[in-house]
């Protein structure tokens, strides 16, 4: 441990290879592990040429690619996507969601993140046994979006506000201060702006947000999440899991629905792939016709390497300590050798 006050601590852990491990002996001598507490200090670090990699950054700066340093953009098994707090006074109305999902041009948003990010459509995604590309959220639609909104009775003021009953169609989207977020939260605004939804961006730090999520103290929340190669998102969706007694409370839409919870509960519980697509497709049903949520994109995982980083081949991944899996093959130099 170095650094004398909190802001500048820094952990390291020095790995040595185990020459008793029964598998391919590692490539690489040693391998050193360091924390930074802010992204400052560790790009400043990898700079000074005392890095050889890092990991966190959101995006790479124009100075970094310019500086011999490698990014390397691998999806993640997990979805961005916008949730709505449907205990919400306005957003407890399901033609309002709906109107919400139908506004959104995902393909329009996801194509100008700056990286090649696969569009999500569904709770689940396309690889996962379940998955059925005929009961996908609803498509881009401004004109039923409109219609929606009127049947709902909120109507466009001169300012091209909606109102209801004196009161403006108005709530507060919240997403973490990164720069993907300050874009997909802006793209997000402008195209419920354009159908007369005042959304209200709110970018707290990322020491805020964990208790924002914990005590879903938000309207609406643009947020990413973990879901692996399984299809069991029954903690995001179930109705027992927006509980407040709930451990994790991570339904985070607090999305309520007996054909949901039914379907979601079968799912687990079988084996039998075909039986388990079978058994969630209820639950896809009424994802897509309640709209609890706005699925975007896969997220990505940043690394970036100084120079070439040998035989790093990672495609998809569940978390980012799985780029570590196939360590024992990593190379920072090759050096050729005449016989």
């Amino acid at each position: 441990v170095i650094g004398d006050t909190p802001d500048t601590r820094q952990e390291r852990i020095g790995l040595l290879p185990n020459q008793e491990y029964y598998g391919e002996k590692p490539k690489l001598q040693q391998f050193i592990i360091q924390t930074f507490r802010d992204e400052g200090r560790m790009v400043q670090s990898f700079e000074r040429g005392e890095l050889n990699a890092m990991a966190g950054l959101s995006t790479l700066s124009d100075d970094l690619k310019n500086n011999d340093a490698h990014e390397h953009n691998i999806p993640i098994t997990g979805e961005s996507m916008v949730f709505f707090r449907t205990s919400h006074e306005i957003l407890n109305d399901v033609k309002v969601r709906q109107a919400l999902v139908h506004a959104v041009n995902v393909p329009e948003l996801v194509r100008g993140i700056g990286y090649p990010a696969i569009i999500s459509n569904s709770p689940l995604l396309d690889n996962m046994i379940g998955y059925d590309k005929t009961l996908t959220q609803l498509p881009y639609n401004v004109a039923q979006a409109n219609s929606l909104l009127d049947q709902a009775g909120w109507i466009k003021g001169t300012d091209g506000i909606r109102a209801k009953g004196g009161k403006n169609l108005t709530f507060r989207l919240v997403a973490q201060n990164t720069s993907e977020n300050v874009y997909t939260s802006g793209k997000v605004q402008k195209y419920w702006r354009d159908v007369g939804v005042d959304a209200q961006v709110s970018l707290p730090n990322d020491t805020d947000i964990q208790g924002i999520v914990n005590r879903h103290d938000y309207d609406a929340l643009l947020y990413g999440i973990s879901l692996g190669n399984d299809p069991d998102v029954f903690p995001y969706w179930h109705s027992s899991q927006a509980d407040p007694r709930s451990s994790s409370r991570l339904n985070l839409s607090e999305y309520k629905s007996p054909p949901a919870d039914k379907s979601l509960e079968a799912g687990r519980t079988r084996s039998d792939p075909a039986l388990r697509a079978v058994k969630y497709r209820p639950f896809l049903e009424a994802w897509r016709n309640d709209a609890p949520a706005i699925a975007l994109y896969q997220p990505r995982f940043v690394y970036v390497t100084r120079g070439v980083l040998y035989n790093f081949e990672p495609t998809v991944i569940n978390s980012a300590t799985d780029r570590y899996a196939n360590v024992t093959n990593w190379m920072i130099r090759q050096t050729k050798t005449i016989k």
